[in-house]
């Protein structure tokens, strides 16, 4: 079996690959931002794994060289996940956008000075399908790029994502030449959590489940399953075909109101939002909430990627969306996380 690092390793779908690939038989390193974000990873993986003692943890920041050639000299495969996700809107992109973009190439200059050859990094849909001048076209691939120039259709995280895989597919084709490198872009990722650490990843999850939006704005996500993202990454791993290929993990669309309904019907004991927001009252709030403001600028708006490509790669088909909800609502509640 192989030794495998995973970058940003106390994150969601982080967790749920490290306990993928412990069950594979790999030997996994990982990469956190602190000796304390170390041990409360190793506590919350013991819940799922036996093996979670044997996980090797090294200390490592995208925004400092300090430990990136010790993490990954001696591995076989990286698998760069660790990226800045924050809840709020930053009031200067640049404070997402320079981690992003400066700890993937810190990965990946890493990589090429200890002889790693082979790199799959965690994207986003958001490098896909925003920064749009027109109509939506009827659905995103592969070959589609945001455009993080156009500022009105593209949020700071939206543009760090776009940005950040840009640089690596242009440091592999330029002084970082000979490293394999494949990306993958999942969309909004919801499942089952695996610590109460990760709950934000799931928040939209938690808001409607916890009654904490009163109404819900015509807006929605496409949504993927945190085990379909770990099985790509895998899946690509495992794959000598997937090397310089782009790979969309995306399953249906839902508005929120759907999501709402998916958690009414589990939990119709708990008080659960069904009444529509008004969009002028969306784009009001917009203007004091940073939250708000990212919803008005999806007001109406189906993004679609497709998926293809993955379920090619897979072999079989995504979990279903609503599977997503009600999985992250599960784990949620059994954290006490809601």
């Amino acid at each position: 079996m192989a030794t495998i690092l995973v970058t940003g390793a106390s994150g969601f779908i982080a967790q749920q690959l490290v306990l993928d690939l412990l069950e594979e038989g790999h030997r996994v390193r990982g990469t956190v931002r602190s000796a304390a974000k170390g041990e409360a990873l190793r506590r919350a993986l013991a819940a799922h794994t036996e093996r979670a003692a044997e996980i090797e943890l090294v200390e490592a920041d995208l925004e400092g060289d300090s430990g990136w050639r010790e993490a990954v000299d001696g591995v076989d495969v990286v698998h760069h996940l660790a990226s800045p996700f924050p809840m709020a809107v930053p009031r200067d992109p640049d404070e997402l956008i320079r981690p992003a973009r400066d700890g993937a190439l810190r990965v990946l200059r890493a990589a090429r000075e200890t002889g790693v050859r082979r790199v799959v990094q965690t994207s986003s849909g958001a490098a896909v399908a925003y920064g749009v001048r027109g109509p939506l076209p009827e659905r995103f691939t592969e070959d589609d790029w945001t455009d993080p120039t156009h500022t009105a259709d593209c949020r700071p995280y939206v543009a760090s994502k776009a940005i950040a895989e840009r640089a690596a597919w242009d440091y592999v084709a330029s002084e970082g030449q000979g490293i394999e490198l494949t990306t993958v872009q999942p969309v909004a990722v919801l499942g089952p959590i695996r610590s109460a650490q990760v709950k934000t990843s799931v928040d939209i999850v938690a808001r409607i489940l916890g009654g904490k939006l009163p109404m819900l704005p015509d807006a929605g996500l496409q949504l993927v399953d945190v085990r379909d993202v770990s099985a790509t990454h895998i899946a690509a791993m495992n794959d000598p075909a997937t090397v310089g290929e782009r790979y969309i993990v995306a399953d249906g669309f839902r508005t929120l109101e759907d999501i709402a309904r998916t958690l009414q019907n589990a939990y119709p004991d708990r008080r659960i939002p069904n009444r529509r927001m008004p969009d002028l009252l969306v784009r009001a709030l917009a203007l004091v909430s940073g939250d708000m403001k990212t919803i008005a600028s999806e007001l109406g708006k189906r993004r679609i990627l497709a998926s293809d490509k993955v379920r090619k790669l897979l072999g079989r088909d995504l979990i279903p969306s609503d599977d997503a909800i009600l999985a992250s609502a599960e784990t949620l509640l059994q954290y006490e996380a809601v």
